[in-house]
C-alpha cells in the first residue's frame, strides 16, 4: 500500500495554495491529490462569466496544464474519498483503493443546500456552484426561456445576471427582505435590486417557494407563500450552501457546524488538518472562529495548513470575509461587518453627488466593516486596514473622502507602511533570485 508524505482531499482553492506552500519548503516529500471533479483546478468564482461568454474555459483554469507533473503532485482527477480512518492514518477513496500518509488535509469544500420544499425533490432542477452546473447551464438556455432562480445570495444572483446575459425571463425569489441581505446593507441591496429591475428581471423578496410542480423535463411551477403561481423553463436552486463535514465527523474529528482547527489549521486529531470552505478557523473582525464560504479565505487557509505540514510552524492571521462583485455595470465591495448588529459600533455613512455610496463601520479604534457601491477605487486602503487591525481613531473623518490615501495616516503608520513595502520588495528579489 502506498504512504504519501501529505494527502489532500480536495482540489480548489485551499488545496492547491496548500501544495504551492508545501513545495516551498518540500520539495521531495510524496504529494497526492484526491479530486472529485476530474478537471484540474480551476476558479469557481468565474462560472458565471463562463456562462456569459466573457471568458472561455481555457480562462477557467488558474494553473496550467503541467502544474501537478511540474511540482511533483500525484493527481486522481474523479476520484472521491469516501472513508478516513485517523487512527491507522488511512483513507480510501470511492474507487476502492487505500492509501496511508503521514499528514492529511481536508479541504473538502461546501455543497448546495437544499430546501425542503414540497415536490422538489421530483423535480428537475440547477444548482451554481460548478463548472458542470455552468456547462449545464449553457446547454439548457440555447434559447430564451424562463427562469426561476430561488434566492438571492451571491450564488443566486450571479446566477440570474449569468441567464438574464442569454436572454432568459429571470425572476428571483428570496425570503429575506432584501437581495444580498449577507453581504450588503439595505442601501446597497436596493442599488443592486434596482440595476437587476432595470434590466428586466424581476425580483421578489419577502417571499418564499412553498411548493414546486414538475411539468416535464426542466418545466415547472412554483407556487409560492402567499399564493402566486411562477411558471418556469428551467429552475436554479441557490439558497445557501453547507460545509462538507461527513469525512471529519465520521473520522471522529471535532465538527460544530465546520470543522474545527485551531491557530494552525490542526484538527482535533494529530497529523489532520483542514482549511477553506469546511473550516471553522479564526475570523479576525469577529474575534472567533467562522465559516467564511469565500475564495480568498479559503486560499489564505490552505497557504497556511500548507506551510504547517510542512513544518513550518506559522499561526493563521485570520480571514476576513470580503465580496467583490458587479451587476449590471454597478460594482460592489464589502468586507467585514456591514450590518452591526448593536449601538456599540459607529456607523459612518457617504453618499456621492452621482449616487455612490460609501460606509465605513467602526468599533473603538478599529475599523471592522467597509461597504462601497459604485465608485471603488481606493476601496482596497479600507480592506487593508480591517485585515491588519489597524488604529483608525485620528484617520476616522477621512475613511470615505475620495482621496483617501496615506497622506491621511499619522506619520508613524506611514513609516511602518514604507518599512512594510521595503521588506516586502526585498524579500520578492531574494524569491527571483533563487528562481
Amino acid at each position: 500500500m502506498q504512504t504519501y508524505d501529505y494527502a489532500i482531499v480536495g482540489n480548489s482553492a485551499a488545496a492547491i495554495n496548500a501544495c504551492d506552500a508545501i513545495r516551498g519548503l518540500d520539495r521531495e516529500g510524496s504529494l497526492a491529490v484526491f479530486a472529485e471533479e476530474k478537471r484540474r483546478c480551476y476558479s469557481r468564482p468565474l462560472i458565471s462569466y463562463l456562462v456569459m461568454g466573457d471568458i472561455g474555459e481555457k480562462g477557467m483554469y488558474y494553473r496550467p496544464s503541467g502544474y501537478y507533473r511540474r511540482w511533483g503532485i500525484d493527481f486522481y482527477p474523479g476520484t472521491a474519498v469516501r472513508k478516513v480512518d485517523a487512527e491507522r492514518r488511512l483513507l480510501e477513496t470511492s474507487k476502492g483503493e487505500r492509501f496511508k500518509w503521514r499528514k492529511l488535509l481536508l479541504a473538502t469544500g461546501f455543497r448546495p443546500f437544499t430546501p425542503p420544499v414540497e415536490g422538489l425533490e421530483e423535480a428537475r432542477y440547477l444548482t451554481f456552484v460548478s463548472w458542470d452546473d455552468a456547462r449545464a447551464m449553457i446547454r439548457l438556455t440555447s434559447r430564451p426561456l424562463r427562469a426561476l432562480v430561488m434566492g438571492a445570495g451571491l450564488i443566486g444572483m450571479k446566477a440570474a445576471e449569468a441567464l438574464h446575459s442569454r436572454g432568459c425571463r429571470v425572476a428571483v425569489v428570496e425570503k429575506m427582505d432584501r437581495v444580498l441581505p449577507l453581504a450588503l446593507d439595505e442601501t446597497a441591496s436596493e442599488m443592486v435590486a434596482a440595476r437587476c429591475r432595470e434590466a428586466g428581471m424581476e425580483i421578489l423578496t419577502g417571499k418564499s417557494v412553498s411548493r414546486v410542480t414538475a411539468g416535464g423535463g426542466y418545466k415547472g411551477r412554483a407556487v409560492l407563500d402567499d399564493g402566486a403561481e411562477v411558471d418556469f423553463d428551467l429552475l436554479v436552486v441557490a439558497v445557501g450552501v453547507r460545509p462538507r463535514t461527513e469525512l471529519a465527523e465520521e473520522a471522529g474529528l471535532e465538527c460544530r457546524g465546520g470543522i474545527v482547527v485551531d491557530e494552525h489549521q490542526r484538527t482535533s486529531r494529530p497529523g489532520v488538518f483542514a482549511a477553506g470552505d469546511a473550516a471553522l478557523a479564526f475570523d479576525l473582525v469577529r474575534g472567533e472562529a467562522a465559516v467564511n464560504a469565500l475564495w480568498p479565505v479559503a486560499a489564505l487557509q490552505g497557504k497556511y495548513a500548507g506551510l504547517n505540514m510542512a513544518g513550518r510552524e506559522v499561526p493563521y492571521p485570520g480571514g476576513n470575509s470580503m465580496n467583490a462583485v458587479e451587476f449590471f455595470g454597478l460594482p460592489v465591495l464589502s468586507a467585514g461587518i456591514v450590518n452591526p448588529p448593536d449601538d456599540s459600533y459607529e456607523v459612518i455613512v457617504r453618499r456621492g453627488e452621482n449616487g455612490d455610496y460609501r460606509k465605513a463601520v467602526v468599533r473603538g479604534d478599529l475599523l471592522v466593516g467597509m461597504l462601497v457601491a459604485g465608485k471603488i477605487e481606493r476601496a482596497g486602503i479600507l480592506t487593508s486596514l480591517i485585515q491588519e487591525r489597524a488604529n483608525v481613531r485620528r484617520i476616522k473623518n477621512f475613511l470615505l473622502e475620495e482621496g483617501f490615501g496615506h497622506i491621511h495616516f499619522p506619520r508613524s503608520l506611514r513609516e511602518e507602511r514604507i518599512v512594510e513595502a521595503v521588506a516586502g520588495l526585498t524579500r520578492a528579489d531574494r524569491e527571483r533570485g533563487r528562481g
